[in-house]
């Protein structure tokens, strides 16, 4: 089953953080629009200038700084909002 194909509906929001020169990018791109349309709250940011794995550079690459930080700022916000209760 592809992620098209998936019944989405009812996820937490998603946060989705890609690299504009990223072979993997078309796929984050196709799940981002799934989630979308199955009305799921997504942000997918992609960030240009950076390839694949630069999340994990962020000691000598800016953006992947950037990138941690704003997914620090995601977490955050999830958590505030209550998106984990029982």
């Amino acid at each position: 089953m592809s992620v098209v194909d998936a019944n989405l509906k009812g996820l937490a929001s998603v946060t989705l953080i890609s690299a504009r020169i990223d072979p993997l990018r078309s796929d984050a791109d196709l799940l981002a629009a799934a989630l979308k349309k199955a009305g799921v709250k997504t942000e997918h940011k992609i960030y240009d200038g950076v390839t694949h794995e630069f999340f994990g550079m962020a000691a000598v690459v800016a953006k992947a700084k950037q990138a941690q930080a704003f997914a620090g700022q995601q977490l955050k916000k999830a958590f505030a909002a209550g998106a984990v209760s029982e």
